[in-house]
């Protein structure tokens, strides 16, 4: 059986009582003040809970909750090509262009017995192939000798060109496209290689190769940087990676037709201030503080950033941040609108500045609103450090080449983003500088419509021929 609770002993005079209501009157306060905390703790939760990539910075990918599509009438039509729709053929090559030409003869009588007369026009028909393929091997034999005066052994050099790596300019550079560029991993590679080609190679001997490709590359990629800075706008983004177990970032820099990587210990000020320290131009960038390091007026705001924080503000419980939010998102919308007439030549500079001259005016109201909400609340935060920078939500409105978004960036990213997803990031040095320079050519020429890896041939080859001549200096 439970034992009896002992009775709850009251006061017995007026003073006992004056003295318990004081003591549960601050035991009220306290409590009081413990559930607003736990209330704001929980709505912080449930908010955080709620986040998905239309109110954060969440891929789309991590979505906990997929937002249900409004349903549609079904679409009847099959997939593919639509009955009536123009057709798209493969241009046939030159024939000049061609490795083989196969005549395919008529026979002299149709099968009624009647004579074929030939026509002047022939039916092309083009077929590619994939050739076999094998290495090709060169063997250096070197002489030997010995001075019958001095007694000193000799060896004849190697050619121009040839260093005593097993592989030449391009299967090196072959070899690292296919870890940079299509992401195999080093073992994979090694599959790779002795599938197709019946070639055994070490992992060892696979990172010289990248130890190699990444010396090559550095003349290159510093040049690319110091390219960027020539710009007149510049897009500049960061994003996590692991070196070695270890936190790093990896940066990247691009203009509209140029892309610079690099892996730094550091996600602040520090390393803006050594890779662009000299840029005195305009630089597109989310609202991550160390950015501030470039004056509101250098700088663009990223507007789809700021739509996720609008509609975040929008789905909150408070009604007066919720007003906010949305309002904010309604300027959003008829500000891109005016931007795209703009892009599609509809209204000129000038009438874009005016037509927007009123957004700016309400955005501004609105902000200094959210500023004098409850310091407790995240919006009068945000809303303060927007009124800080507000020149810099403006700038693309007046200056030609910059563009309201960051998404330039991010596009450049993105591979990176993919190679880290599958390797978890480098283990060295040379490793971390391997993927920061490959990823800086291949995304340059892809903005630039070139054959990176031509390029990087080129480049090895004459890495090579560099290191074969200081080798045969130094032997003389």
């Amino acid at each position: 059986m439970d034992e009896k609770k002992s009775p709850i002993k009251l006061p017995s005079t007026i003073e006992d009582c004056h003295q318990r209501i004081k003591q549960l009157v601050e035991i009220t306060e306290v409590l009081i003040v413990r559930v607003e905390k736990l209330e704001l703790e929980n709505r912080e939760l449930k908010e955080r809970l709620n986040n998905n990539s239309s109110n954060s910075s969440l891929p789309s990918s991590q979505d906990f909750k997929k937002k249900k599509q409004k349903k549609t009438k079904p679409n009847t039509n099959k997939g593919g090509g639509q009955r009536g729709h123009k057709g798209h053929f493969r241009k046939l090559l030159e024939l000049n262009d061609i490795d083989d030409l196969v005549v395919c003869r008529l026979p002299p009588r149709c099968i009624c017995g009647g004579n074929i007369q030939l026509k002047e026009d022939l039916v092309r028909h083009q077929v590619h192939e994939l050739p076999k393929v094998n290495l090709h091997v060169t063997e250096y034999q070197l002489e030997k000798g010995v001075c019958r005066c001095c007694g000193t052994n000799q060896v004849a050099a190697l050619p121009a060109g040839v260093t005593w790596g097993i592989t030449g300019p391009y299967l090196t550079s072959f070899m690292s496209h296919l870890t940079s560029k299509y992401k195999l991993s080093r073992r994979e590679l090694q599959e790779f290689l002795k599938e197709h080609y019946d070639f055994k190679i070490s992992l060892g001997s696979v990172f010289n190769k990248q130890k190699l490709i990444n010396n090559a590359l550095e003349k290159l990629v510093a040049e690319l940087l110091k390219e960027i800075k020539q710009s007149s706008c510049v897009h500049m983004d960061e994003t996590g990676h692991r070196r070695d177990g270890t936190s790093q970032w990896l940066w990247g820099i691009m203009s509209a037709t140029t892309a610079f990587f690099s892996i730094e210990k550091s996600r602040g000020k520090k390393v803006i201030c050594a890779l662009m320290g000299d840029f005195n131009n305009i630089v597109t960038s989310d609202r991550y503080a160390a950015y501030n390091y470039f004056e509101s007026d250098k700088r663009q705001t990223c507007w789809a950033h700021l739509k996720r924080d609008f509609t975040k503000l929008s789905e909150k419980k408070e009604v007066v941040v919720a007003r906010i939010g949305k309002e904010l998102l309604i300027y959003q919308s008829k500000l891109f609108e005016r931007w795209h007439n703009f892009k599609q030549g509809h209204i000129s500079r000038e009438e874009l500045i005016r037509e927007t001259g009123h957004i700016r005016t309400h955005v501004g109201e609105l902000l200094e609103q959210g500023s004098y909400a409850d310091p407790k609340l995240k919006i009068a935060r945000f809303c303060k450090n927007l009124l800080e920078n507000f020149t810099a939500l403006w700038t693309f409105i007046f200056y030609e080449g910059v563009e309201p978004t960051n998404n330039h960036a991010e596009r450049c990213l993105r591979p990176a983003v993919i190679w880290r997803k599958k390797y978890f990031g480098t283990r060295s040095n040379y490793g971390s500088e391997f993927v920061a320079r490959t990823i800086s050519l291949i995304t340059t020429w892809k903005l630039q419509s070139k054959n990176a890896f031509e390029t990087l041939s080129k480049i090895v080859e004459e890495h090579f021929n560099a290191s074969s001549l200081q080798v045969i200096t130094q032997g003389t």
